[in-house]
């Protein structure tokens, strides 16, 4: 607030270049990161169908609807399954219960029930970026059967 309030201080220069470079870095490979990301998306939704019993997947799951770096998965309430952040993360897994917009919430994802409101079912969060493989997805599955 130079001049009483009355223009601007002087442009922080290396800040617009350097975001310049940062938005030319992340555009450069944008369309086959996310074809990438949607194929890790559909691999695990794929092996999830496959390997692990009576589970529901939360939203649009169709990759034109949906967001392709997240997949809400739930899975049937039960002794192991209340517990399966706790075990994720023990195992060095990453994930989170409900949706984004309840994160740091008490009272659980108001999202969630308003797209399943079923009380036995324990919804878990997977998120994916281009630098996840589906040998982590593998790993992670592996776990969810111990787990579950």
């Amino acid at each position: 607030a130079q001049e009483r309030n009355m223009r601007g201080g002087t442009e922080n220069v290396y800040g617009i270049v350097g975001l310049a470079k940062a938005l030319e870095m992340a555009y450069a490979d944008m369309e086959s990161h996310q074809q990438y990301i949607q194929d890790l998306k559909d691999y695990l939704k794929d092996k999830l169908s496959r390997e692990i019993p009576d589970i529901q997947f939360n939203g649009e799951t169709d990759a034109d609807k949906s967001l392709y770096t997240v997949l809400n998965v739930s899975f049937p309430k039960s002794e192991r399954s209340e517990m399966i952040l706790f075990n994720l993360d023990m195992n060095n897994i990453c994930a989170s219960g409900g949706s984004a917009c309840s994160s740091g919430a008490d009272v659980g994802s108001h999202v969630i029930r308003a797209i399943n409101n079923n009380p036995n079912l324990v919804p878990v969060r997977f998120s994916f970026s281009k630098h996840n493989t589906t040998d982590e997805i593998d790993t992670v599955i592996g776990k969810l059967k111990e787990i579950i």
